[in-house]
């Protein structure tokens, strides 16, 4: 029988994708090409042969309505900007140790600045898609200053002269390169303020360490200025640690290649976001990764409707997917690992008049997040009005796993789990310092194992310094240091939530502005929450009708946590609620059950 003319069409189009696939079709047309024809032709589907496709400059989709663009197969394509290097390219310097050295104009970059949060954008390796760690010394743990001859905290006074912190440390003037520029990485003051410093000087003779730039909190007390020093060639010293030379472009690592079978090492290098979407409608990233990239894998602006589905993001030195603007664009279904900075940041809506962005992350796996900066890079980070953060899975992380501000989000169904746990005072749901923040709702999300605190417990959920109008409700809290706190908020919702075998603390909801420490926060008109307070339309609709409350703390008492409600929660095995007299005042207390058992 002969083949019909159709069925011969449908075969011509087979061989041709299967080409492109077999004879990297890539490489004769550019990726962003293909995109254009698909937006030229007005196609609804652009179908792109699986592969690795390695970009020098950003992929970019502006003003496309209803387009679809997706692998050919399951997670067939991956986009990068890294360089895939042979290990015979690499030149051995010690056998024994597995010692390994790499040059390259590329990698060269301009000197880093004397002080930044977390990451310079330096090039990272990856072998059989692990990341190796910049050297450190020591390579566990913290030095301690011996002494603080001077805090160098940053003055408030913005004309005067910003003087650095100085201390001794023995044990950091008996192990640098003198030679070399020494960068130390510390907890200066808190263990939820992360900052990179290069040290100025070192005083042979009197052991005094001066740094090159002042830090915001000084350095001191409660941490008593911890560090670690970064980057000298003779803290190369373990596996998977490598040091980085900006001026020559050199990587120096120690790994023995003997634990699995790998033919070449990825080195991203490149600063670029890798797809930037702008203006768009209706559009669909389907089944496509994001691996390798020292930078932002996708920014999603002012769009509607655009989802990333099926996706995995994967050894990026930033962040993942950044969303401003626009309504209802999200992540979901996807994988996201081995990322320097915060997972996704969703930022939308309008606060005066609380129309919500709707922008959403739903059903993801985000873990081992957050690798260069400690603090403040959450999983999810959520600005504005009306987001959606749920079922998702969110593990291994220094800090915070959620951390929101402005109104009306949905925080439900996620598992955290081992996260907040390299810091102290911190929440793996953390919110703070604002008056009007009313309409979130946090509901049966369940937190397990954090890590333990050196001062100030971590807590599961952590609404700080007067935040207000929140709903906690039908959580499941386990194995950790800490349950809910709340900072002496307004109109808060604790209700029915276990907190099981948490035993320094279950519940907390305290009275700050009133009889503690915060309470030169209501004096001082200037200082945040009244600021932020001011610049919301209380007095008018829909703010006048959903949050009246808001309209009497300049005529009441403002320091009074009035209106809170902790009903109906068990607590088993941990720590009694300690709740301030002044909260049974003025709200409702009722029906909490401890189970010691």
């Amino acid at each position: 029988m002969m083949p019909t003319k159709s069925t011969q069409c449908f075969q011509l189009i087979l061989i041709i994708i299967l080409g492109c696939s077999l004879f990297s079709c890539k490489q004769q047309q550019s990726l962003q090409s293909r995109i254009d024809l698909a937006i030229k032709n007005k196609d609804s589907v652009l179908v792109i042969p699986d592969g690795k496709y390695v970009i020098d400059q950003p992929l970019q989709l502006s003003g496309v309505d209803n387009l679809v663009i997706k692998a050919e197969s399951p997670n067939g394509v991956t986009i990068t900007s890294s360089m895939d290097l042979p290990i015979e390219n690499l030149t051995c310097l010690d056998k024994a140790i597995g010692l390994y050295e790499y040059t390259d104009p590329k990698l060269i970059m301009p000197p880093w600045p004397d002080s930044f949060k977390g990451y310079a954008g330096w090039p990272e390796i990856y072998i059989a898609g692990v990341p190796l760690s910049v050297s450190r010394y020591p390579n566990e743990g913290f030095i301690q200053a011996d002494s603080i001859i001077r805090d160098g905290k940053k003055p408030e006074n913005k004309e005067t002269k910003q003087e650095p912190p100085k201390f001794l440390s023995a044990q950091l003037t008996q192990n640098y390169n003198k030679e070399l520029p020494l960068f130390l990485n510390g907890y200066w003051t808190f263990k939820w303020a992360d900052e990179i410093i290069r040290v100025d000087s070192i005083n042979p003779q009197s052991g005094e360490i001066e740094l090159a730039a002042p830090h915001n909190y000084g350095m001191g007390a409660p941490s008593g200025g911890l560090f670690y020093a970064i980057n000298q060639p003779e803290y190369v010293d373990t596996e998977n640690e490598y040091y980085y030379n900006p001026n020559t472009g050199t990587i120096r690592f120690i790994h023995s290649f003997s634990e699995e079978e790998v033919g070449s090492i990825q080195i991203t290098y490149q600063d670029f976001t890798l797809l930037e979407i702008r203006d768009c409608n209706q559009i669909k990233i389907e089944n496509i990764n994001f691996k390798y990239h020292n930078n932002l894998a996708v920014s999603i602006s002012n769009s509607k409707s655009v989802v990333i589905e099926q996706a995995e993001m994967y050894g990026l030195g930033r962040s993942a997917v950044a969303i401003t603007e626009g309504f209802n664009c999200g992540v979901r279904n996807s994988t996201l690992k081995y990322l320097g900075d915060a997972g996704i940041l969703l930022s939308g809506g309008d606060k005066n008049t609380l129309t919500k962005a709707s922008h959403f992350v739903e059903d993801c796996s985000i873990s081992y997040f957050s690798r260069h900066v400690k603090t403040y890079a959450p999983a999810v980070k959520l600005t504005g009005v009306g987001h959606i953060v749920r079922g998702n899975h969110i593990s291994f992380a220094p800090h915070n796993a959620i951390l929101f501000s402005g109104n009306d989000h949905l925080i439900a169904e996620n598992v955290i789990r081992k996260v907040c746990l390299n810091t102290s005072d911190a929440g793996a749901i953390y919110c703070g310092r604002d008056w009007t923040m009313g309409g979130t709702v946090i509901r049966e999300n369940t937190i397990s194992e954090l890590g333990q605190a050196s001062h100030h417990n971590n807590w599961a959920i952590y609404l700080d310094d007067l935040a207000s109008g929140i709903s906690v409700v039908n959580n499941h809290i386990e194995d950790s240091p800490s349950g809910v706190l709340v900072g002496g908020g307004r109109y808060n919702q604790i209700s029915n939530n276990t907190i099981i075998n948490c035993p320094l603390a279950s519940i907390v909801y305290d009275a700050r502005g009133y009889d503690d420490w915060f309470k030169h926060h209501l004096v001082d008109r200037e200082l945040s929450l009244w600021p932020r307070l001011k610049a919301v339309p209380i007095n008018q609709a829909p703010w006048s009708e959903r949050f009246p409350w808001l309209q009497a703390i300049h005529s009441d008492d403002p320091a009074i946590p009035r209106g809170a409600e902790i009903k109906n929660n068990q607590i088993i095995s941990s720590a009694p609620p300690q709740i301030h007299e002044i909260v049974y005042e003025y709200g409702q207390v009722a029906n909490n059950k401890e189970n010691t058992n």
